[in-house]
């Protein structure tokens, strides 16, 4: 065994020992440690899109829920404002009570917001002022977002109450 270490050139073999140990050292520091750092970056800034996306869809799924409660909750509205009130379902629901009534349509539809919005001129002759407050109360009750428009015109012609008056229909625009 002494003469196999007896042949060795320890002087030689420590020199490319040391030569190769550096050289591997170098490598690592020039090519692999920046390639490691690269991915670490690559590797938070990919994980941090990961948290932040689960917390979109998780404020997304959120919002929907809501939507979908309030939707629940509000159907009978929401439903009013894709059916508008027609001039001829105005007209046939306060001929019930006026003795004669019109309902003109005052213009074309006004875009405000999201919905729509047209306007009456209702008018007609009544008996006394509760049956005006009777037509009130019944174009309040279409299944349609309707609203008046003031000041309401009244005045006496013989035994008869002549009125007129502003009703706003709003509903959605059908595409």
């Amino acid at each position: 065994m002494r003469a196999f270490f007896a042949q060795i050139d320890w002087v030689k073999n420590t020199f490319f020992f040391v030569f190769y140990f550096f050289l591997v050292v170098a490598i690592f520091i020039g090519f692999i440690t920046p390639q490691l750092d690269i991915f670490k970056k690559a590797n938070a800034n990919y994980r941090k899109e990961l948290f932040v996306l689960s917390q979109i869809q998780a404020q997304r799924d959120s919002q929907k829920q809501e939507l979908l409660k309030y939707q629940e909750e509000n159907l009978g509205i929401l439903m009013a404002f894709k059916t508008p009130a027609t001039q001829q379902e105005i007209e046939e629901k306060l001929k019930i009570i006026f003795d004669s009534s019109g309902v003109v349509q005052d213009g074309v539809p006004i875009r405000e917001g999201e919905y729509l919005k047209q306007r009456y001129v209702i008018s007609g002759k009544v008996k006394n002022i509760e049956g005006l407050e009777n037509a009130l109360t019944l174009t309040q009750n279409f299944n349609a977002i309707v609203q008046f428009s003031f000041p309401i015109h009244i005045e006496k012609e013989n035994e008869m109450l002549v009125f007129s008056f502003r009703l706003d229909v709003y509903y959605l625009p059908q595409f």
